[in-house]
């Protein structure tokens, strides 16, 4: 007799393990496989909202995912959010108003940014990751600079929402609509020369760079910290000017947090080292350069965010490379060969 109800049993568990794995596989192949899952709060004094997020000014694909931060303006209670639907999130909120902040992606996922400060409205910031050693670049790190990697494309935005009254009968009070828009500037670097045939291989650093951006700001942080940014060989291309075929340009492209806010153009707030390595593959000709003077902004969008963050950067080598022979012009040969020359520091 036991053992008849020990099979009944088994079997009515079995029936049950079916009906849910039945109507998970119903749940993952809908039109929208999209899970969210807002717990009931336990406080009734909370109600469930939506918030809409458009990423049509972000200019980038749109991400696969974001973090929601939400900060009540009385309390300071934050609320965060991670989903991977990035049109709107429907979570739990007291009542109130609150600060809303969105970025794309999550704190994990990013490999050159990092986050503080995030408990507080005022404090949330994305800064620059340190990197760790160069074999090349002589790390001059102190306290208020320190060599940095190169950010990944960052969109923010930061409202402070409408009221979050009690819950209606039917569908959900939308309480704001966040509009995420990047905060990364690329730098544009064109090193102009003459006999730009003797030049085989180059790389550089530009220090004097903002650290990060707090995400309520319509500006990178101060001077206060700065960090330097390498340029490695492989990040270079060249050409050679047609009216003048002994005249050349050496272009690079990289990613920052942009000037500090508080920068006023002066030469020394930022300095370009240059090296460039002469055809014979012995000979290193190393610039130190006072640019903080020559990085332009052409074009500011409102609050220095948008897909059109640009800085750029043209000097002309002082004094030019020396004469030489026709370098390979394959830059791919350059990478490994900078170990053992002879470097001429040249001053400016």
């Amino acid at each position: 007799m036991d053992e008849m109800v020990g099979r009944k049993s088994r079997a009515k568990a079995l029936e049950l393990m079916h009906f849910i794995l039945v109507a998970m596989s119903i749940a993952f192949t809908s039109c929208d496989a999209t899970i969210h899952f807002y717990p009931e709060p336990t406080d009734k004094n909370k109600s469930q909202i939506r918030l809409n997020v458009d990423w049509s000014g972000y200019g980038k694909t749109i991400p696969t995912g974001m973090t929601v931060l939400c900060h009540h303006t009385e309390t300071g209670e934050q609320v965060s959010i991670i989903d991977n639907n990035t049109d709107y999130v429907t979570p739990y909120l007291k009542q109130g108003r609150h600060w809303a902040t969105v970025f794309n992606l999550t704190e994990d996922e990013f490999s050159y940014v990092a986050f503080r400060g995030l408990d507080a409205v005022e404090t949330s910031e994305a800064y620059a990751l340190e990197r760790v050693g160069s074999k090349w670049y002589s790390d001059r790190s102190d306290g208020n600079n320190y060599l940095a990697e190169c950010p990944e494309w960052l969109a923010v935005d930061t409202i402070m929402t409408d009221h979050v009254a009690e819950s209606p009968a039917d569908g959900l009070n939308v309480i704001g609509t966040l509009h995420p828009q990047n905060i990364i500037y690329t730098l544009h670097i064109a090193i102009y020369t003459e006999n730009i045939s003797n030049l085989r291989s180059a790389r550089g650093a530009i220090s004097g760079l903002a650290s990060g951006r707090r995400f309520a700001s319509d500006e990178p942080n101060s001077n206060t910290t700065t960090v330097t940014h390498l340029i490695e060989s492989s990040d270079w291309s060249r050409s050679r000017i047609s009216s003048y075929p002994d005249i050349g340009v050496v272009k690079a492209d990289i990613t920052c947090f942009g000037l500090p806010g508080n920068h006023n153009g002066s030469a020394d707030e930022n300095y370009l080292e240059f090296q460039a390595m002469l055809s014979d593959g012995k000979t290193v000709w190393k610039y130190e350069i006072p640019v903080g003077n020559l990085i332009v902004e052409r074009y500011s969008p409102p609050g220095r965010r948008g897909d059109n963050l640009n800085l750029y950067l043209d000097v002309w080598l002082n004094p030019p490379l020396p004469p030489g022979g026709d370098s390979d012009w394959g830059f791919d040969v350059w990478i490994d060969d900078w170990d053992e020359q002879d470097d001429f520091h040249i001053p400016f």
